[in-house]
């Protein structure tokens, strides 16, 4: 083997050793995606992962970078049409109602006060963000214009390799370390639900803090709604088919 072929043969093995393990700074702390979901926009709601079905898969994931020691208090923050009401369901993660102190900020910020779901019984959702977790305005994570829903994912432990979601270009690649969680979704009834993920992160050199994914890797479903028409136009079908499936039997 000629060195010039030895030379590209390892350049080669580094740029893919690049792409598979490159370093998590390059990767936000936190992130939601959609399995099967499309980046794209939905009205003003930009660089989003996508779906259009009621249940699905949702990804959360935490990266760690070389200096991070840990990423604890994992949060789901579950925006919704702000006055609307619905269902909704995640499994693997549990829905706060009330405070839960971390000892380095309250999320949420004190009792639920609304009642957004109706199939869960009480209140269940809060009006405004919580003061913790309000580190960004991108839509629809605004006050005014959600109702907000938070849940508790856990923890995320430098496990191995994970990916970076990246909605503004539609890109999935393998990026850093951490840990990925999968969670089962259903809803039915809003016009659409948002999913943001937020966390403490604490880092070796003492500088922590919260943090929230930013608004290029957040994901929201959008579920299309039959009009009535279309739904008379399926019950008009089914009856017909149903009239010519008698006559063949007589």
């Amino acid at each position: 083997m000629e060195v010039g072929d030895r030379a590209r043969i390892g350049l080669g093995a580094f740029v893919t050793l690049l792409t598979v393990f490159s370093p998590a700074w390059a990767t936000p702390t936190f992130q939601t995606y959609i399995i099967g979901g499309t980046a794209g926009d939905v009205g003003a709601d930009g660089e989003t992962w996508i779906t259009h079905s009621g249940t699905f898969n949702l990804v959360v994931v935490g990266a760690y970078s070389s200096k991070t020691a840990a990423l604890d208090w994992g949060t789901l923050i579950v925006s919704v049409p702000q006055g609307e009401t619905g269902t909704l369901t995640v499994g693997g993660a549990t829905l706060l109602k009330t405070m839960r102190s971390t000892g380095v900020g309250d999320i949420p910020d004190g009792t639920a006060g609304l009642d957004l779901l109706s199939n869960i019984g009480g209140t269940d959702g809060y009006e405004n963000k919580s003061p913790v977790l309000d580190l960004n305005n991108h839509f629809p994570y605004q006050n005014g214009v959600a109702d907000f829903l938070y849940f508790d994912v856990g923890d995320f432990a430098d496990l191995g390799p994970i990916h970076n979601y990246d909605a503004s270009d539609g890109s999935i690649v393998w990026a850093g370390t951490g840990e990925e969680k999968t969670l089962a979704v259903s809803t039915t009834g809003f016009s659409w639900v948002h999913f943001d993920l937020g966390g403490y992160v604490d880092m070796e050199s003492g500088h922590d803090g919260w943090e929230i994914n930013p608004g290029s890797h957040d994901a929201v479903t959008d579920p299309v709604v039959p009009v009535p028409g279309s739904l008379l136009l399926a019950a008009l079908g089914a009856g017909l088919v149903s009239h010519i499936r008698r006559r063949k039997a007589l």
